[in-house]
């Protein structure tokens, strides 16, 4: 007995200890070699995907490009991964799951002029998403996968915004909450992910974060206020346009659309005296968005309709474009979420 438990020990230790990524290039096949050792070269991936649709998806065998997942080039494991995606391997879902692990880092163009590095599990993870394949079953799994498993990957900062407020993340969302990084979208974004648990203990907190108002991720203190409008809040709004709207020119048409909302959904005198101040053309240093201005705080209370808002919404109505009137009740771009 004890023989056969020191062996299982044994067998342990050894498996802990084995290369994931044993595979060189030069345990493929020679034709293969070479396409493989330019595409390593690079170390970068393009913005487009057309590096995993040449010689690799015409030629590469399913079992190939699982030997490439194991292979000692990172670059040449998303190319795989990819690969398998685009041609919709039956499998894609169950081989990203054994995959989640994988933090070695690769430069991925994003965009034609802006690149970045992530891990290769990040990258996975994203060209599942990219492919419109995750099924919402599959959402699920893989959310608890990274949220309670591997809370490292910078894709967990995305779900972490997108998820409803549930008691198994809470504790990992305060944590992230906590975190000041060189991103300020990774701090806010996990204090709108904890505002919407709406728990007494955190308002303190995060209204002390919410006062050091950080470009350009302001809009993430007012989805959070919007989320849980406590009267705590109230001097965040007042502050922040005493000294950002009154005192700094607007960098784009939009700029206030989140922050309108977070005021009406106060429904109250308060914010009703906030909304009208809004609509002063003399209120801003450069009144270049005005009528933009006026355009998000009808949209905002049309949202959040309420009894003191109906002066108002009538006076702004017949300012509205009929673009702006037809898409009223459309959900916005940015309240789509992903996971």
């Amino acid at each position: 007995m004890k023989k056969i438990m020191f062996l299982f020990i044994i067998s342990i230790l050894y498996s802990c200890g084995k290369d994931p990524y044993p595979n060189a290039i030069s345990d493929f096949r020679p034709e293969l070699q070479t396409h493989l050792k330019k595409l390593a070269s690079e170390k970068k991936l393009p913005s487009g995907d057309t590096i995993a649709r040449n010689y690799i998806t015409k030629n590469c065998t399913k079992n190939e490009l699982l030997e490439l997942l194991k292979c000692n080039q990172p670059v040449l494991r998303v190319i795989a991964y990819r690969t398998l995606v685009n041609k919709k391997d039956k499998d894609y879902f169950k081989i990203l799951l054994g995959h989640l692990s994988d933090t070695a880092k690769v430069t991925w163009w994003y965009y034609e002029d802006a690149a970045d590095d992530f891990t290769v599990s990040d990258l996975l993870i994203r060209k599942a998403e990219d492919g419109n394949m995750l099924t919402k079953a599959q959402k699920s799994i893989l959310v608890d996968s990274v949220l309670l498993k591997h809370s490292y990957l910078d894709v967990a900062n995305w779900m972490i915004y997108d998820v409803e407020p549930n008691e198994k993340y809470y504790a990992l969302i305060k944590q992230k909450s906590k975190l000041k990084t060189n991103r300020c979208g990774e701090q806010l974004g996990a204090c709108y992910a904890l505002s919407k648990f709406k728990k007494k203990e955190d308002l303190a907190y995060l209204k002390s974060v919410f006062n050091k108002f950080e470009s350009p991720c302001e809009d993430l203190i007012f989805k959070a206020i919007e989320e849980n409008p406590d009267k705590i809040y109230f001097p965040v709004l007042e502050k922040y346009f005493d000294t950002v709207v009154k005192k700094k020119k607007q960098y784009s048409y939009d700029d206030l659309k989140d922050y309108c909302r977070a005021v009406a959904k106060y429904k109250n005198e308060e914010s009703l005296m906030l909304l009208e101040k809004l609509l002063i053309k003399k209120n801003y240093p450069d009144p270049w968005y005005f009528k933009h201005n006026e355009e998000y705080v009808f949209k905002a209370i049309h949202k959040y309709k309420a009894p003191i808002y109906d002066d108002l919404y009538k006076r702004l109505k017949p300012k509205m474009s009929e673009f702006t009137i037809e898409y009223l009740d459309k959900t916005d771009y940015d309240d789509r979420k992903t996971w």
